[in-house]
């Protein structure tokens, strides 16, 4: 029988489920997903064969079980709650052994919203299996929408992950305002931002609270960047996936940064004058660039903590004097450190 191993977590054999709660479940944006139906308190797949068609060529990495929550006061379920995760667990288990990977990660979402039991039969109940494929593509450099979907939707993967292994590094920086560079040269930076970001929206929602990308200038010629009035900075919402990535298809749209600066601290200052509530304010860098508008550092009381994309052994010297000024810190591939 399942049992609860602490207030987040259901324990089911060895599989570990964490409990999630939401006032109904969304579909992830940008990912291969079969969504295996069971009726209201019922553990019977009804679509099986939608699994049965992808699985040959795709492994699965996350499980979402979808119940919902009524009565709210799980004690007063009219349905056995224990049996019936029991049996749906088992169903799925003994359609396909792929499922018991121990890298396979389970989440069990309680939906809150329905008021009556007739609302609570419309939702959607039974398993949403994420897959991705046995061989994955390897793209050297993001240069097009096309290649920045398939990298957040899994089906390609890139060499560098300097920004997914400084994020993972950091569980303690939450509510972040992230402001990136989004030029040419970092799109695959900035595609690992967005993936990352994408594999934590369900389990850890207050990572980060603003997303704010920049291209330096949209098309302007260099003679036409103004210190502080450059432009080509766009926000998105952090709890919308497609909005991420529309934006960033938008931005690549306006411009890829043309020449080698780049106007960071306008779009950091844009980040703070303009969106609230954040905590961690984190600069996602060039460090090939040199920062077209470094005088307007003074403008900056808040640390800033920078992630240095293609860094090669040494700091470029902008990005050294933001982190010590402003009392932030340095992150590369591998290390962490304070100036």
């Amino acid at each position: 029988m399942p049992s609860m191993a602490d207030d987040d977590e259901v324990l089911y054999k060895d599989i570990r489920l964490k409990r999630i709660e939401v006032p109904f479940y969304t579909f992830a944006e940008y990912t291969p997903q079969v969504a295996l139906r069971m009726g209201y308190a019922q553990f019977e797949i009804q679509n099986a064969q939608e699994w049965d068609s992808v699985a040959s060529r795709n492994i699965p990495y996350e499980v979402d079980l979808v119940f919902t929550k009524y009565p709210k006061n799980l004690k007063r379920w009219r349905t056995d709650y224990d049996d019936l995760l029991n049996d749906r667990m088992s169903t799925l288990l003994e359609m396909d052994s792929s499922f018991k990977r121990p890298e396979v990660k389970w989440n069990m979402i309680l939906q809150t919203r329905p008021e009556s039991e007739e609302e609570a039969k419309s939702y959607f109940h039974g398993f949403v299996i994420k897959y991705k494929p046995k061989r994955i593509r390897v793209i050297e450099e993001v240069k097009s929408p096309a290649q920045l979907k398939a990298l957040i939707a899994g089906k390609a993967t890139i060499k560098d992950s300097t920004v997914i292994k400084v994020l993972n590094r950091h569980p303690d920086w939450h509510n972040m305002l992230v402001v990136a560079d989004w030029t040419g040269s970092m799109y695959k930076h900035g595609a690992q931002l967005a993936l990352w970001h994408k594999k934590l929206l369900l389990r850890e929602p207050d990572r980060v609270k603003h997303f704010v990308f920049f291209n330096d200038g949209n098309k302007k010629k260099s003679w036409q960047k103004a210190i502080g009035k450059t432009g080509g900075v766009y926000r998105a919402k952090s709890n919308d996936l497609e909005e991420i990535v529309e934006t960033m298809e938008y931005v690549m749209k306006k411009g890829n940064g043309g020449d080698a600066p780049e106007n960071d601290l306008e779009a950091v200052l844009t980040g703070i004058q303009y969106l609230e509530e954040w905590e961690e304010l984190i600069l996602i860098a060039d460090n090939k660039s040199e920062v077209r508008d470094l005088e307007l550092l003074t403008k900056i009381d808040r640390p800033i903590r920078i992630i240095l994309c293609d860094f090669k052994g040494k700091v470029h010297p902008n990005y050294l004097e933001i982190a010590q000024k402003t009392g932030g810190s340095l992150h590369t591939i591998h290390k962490d450190f304070t100036p």
